[in-house]
């Protein structure tokens, strides 16, 4: 080992030996290639595009709440969520579940969130940047330069 491992924390340590080992692996190397390939496909799906297109501001927006067929069943939700809501945090099912989860938090998805994989994931799932657009002055409602004051 060397002197700077000494001073990496476990977590570190492990992940730079992970790293070392995986590095020369050509399984590795196809799976980042196949993962590389799949987000590209999926990036370029109807459904992926669909999902993660700017929205359109001539979109009519439409208060289910208001709706013949959608509103009463949320109605009957906005009335019975509080009541289940507090019968969860005060039963002993909720506080064991909240407690197994902060657990979990605290000693698997926390360091979790610190490996290559988890970055790798996150690269692959993250929608992309918006593209950018000039602005003209027509664009721009408080632009007044074809005016004259």
């Amino acid at each position: 080992m060397s002197e700077e491992s000494g001073s990496l924390s476990p977590i570190e340590a492990v992940g730079e030996k992970i790293s070392a080992i995986t590095d020369g692996s050509r399984v590795i190397t196809t799976v980042r290639t196949l993962g590389a390939r799949m987000s590209g496909f999926v990036q370029e799906s109807y459904c992926y595009r669909w999902l993660t297109k700017e929205p359109d501001p001539e979109v009519i927006v439409i208060d289910l709440r208001e709706t013949y067929t959608i509103g009463p069943f949320i109605a009957l939700l906005d009335r019975i969520i509080p009541h289940v809501e507090h019968a969860w945090q005060h039963s002993r099912v909720g506080s064991v579940v909240k407690r197994v989860f902060e657990r979990l938090s605290e000693e698997v998805f926390d360091p979790l969130a610190e490996t290559r994989g988890y970055k790798f994931a996150v690269s692959v799932l993250a929608p992309p940047e918006p593209p950018e657009r000039e602005r003209t002055t027509g664009d721009d409602p408080g632009s007044n330069e074809d005016e004259p004051f």
